[in-house]
């Protein structure tokens, strides 16, 4: 797909992955319609995108308003239809599975994979009525392998891996494309809220890549579609390994984790 005039739709827009999509596709020559909960941010991340000379739609809402975000899919089928929607919002609560607070587990299924659901139906509906687009659920590495401390976000990240498995088959010589991203360790803002000392060590010392690095692999992945998206050499190894040595993989991550 030729980004250039495009009209492309992102959710968790105001910081971190979104942000950096955003600014990444207005640059190609994308419109761009901006979905988060913080408007303030969301009008900066806008007038940035605007300075590229398109077009910033600002749209305040969250993706757990399966209503809210119905909605905001019909006013950008008014102005032509997204042609690509960009589901990345996401939340991440770290703590032993028996010790997490029942509200942090709500909150990382209804935003990490609640919220992916609602922006797929809501875009994925359109896009098939007119034979084209790209939907590009965001879900991370950990979509692959699931690590001590990380159960419940993985849980969502693996829901959102079996969406987009499936969603590519059912969706199979149509126009509609999906394009599942899975980054790996980013330089975001997912752990701000924590206690360093909460982190496992492996999280604290692990080597994040920027997120203009993951947002240019989404932009090359629009302009030539394929089911899955690794931004970074990490990333690439968990995700093969796992298919060609699992047994050898899943050893390697037991020991990485096993001080924490």
């Amino acid at each position: 797909m030729d980004v250039k005039g495009a009209r492309i739709v992102i959710t968790g827009a105001s910081t971190g992955i979104g942000r950096a999509a955003a600014i990444a596709f207005a640059e190609a020559g994308g419109h761009i319609h901006l979905i988060a909960r913080r408007t303030a941010l969301l009008e900066k991340v806008a007038d940035v995108c605007r300075a590229s000379g398109v077009e910033a739609h600002v749209h305040t809402a969250d993706v757990r308003d399966r209503e809210a975000i119905m909605a905001i899919a019909d006013e950008v089928e008014a102005l032509g239809g997204a042609d690509v929607a960009i589901a990345n919002a996401g939340v991440m609560a770290l703590r032993p599975f028996l010790d997490m607070d029942w509200a942090d587990v709500e909150r990382q299924i209804n935003v990490n994979l609640y919220g992916v659901i609602h922006v797929m139906q809501a875009f994925g509906r359109h896009m098939r009525r007119r034979d084209r687009g790209v939907l590009m659920p965001v879900s991370s590495i950990l979509a692959e392998q699931a690590l001590p401390r990380y159960s419940v976000y993985c849980a969502s990240k693996f829901g959102v891996r079996a969406v987009a498995d499936a969603l590519a088959m059912e969706l199979r010589g149509t126009g509609v494309e999906v394009v599942h991203v899975l980054p790996g360790a980013t330089d975001t803002e997912l752990h701000s809220h924590m206690d360093p000392s909460d982190l496992p060590r492996t999280t604290r010392e692990a080597k994040r890549v920027p997120p203009q690095q993951v947002a240019r692999a989404m932009v090359k992945a629009v302009r030539r579609p394929r089911q899955n998206v690794l931004c970074d050499g990490r990333a690439r190894l968990i995700y093969w390994g796992k298919r060609l040595v699992p047994g050898l993989v899943s050893a390697l991550v037991k020991q990485a984790t096993r001080k924490g």
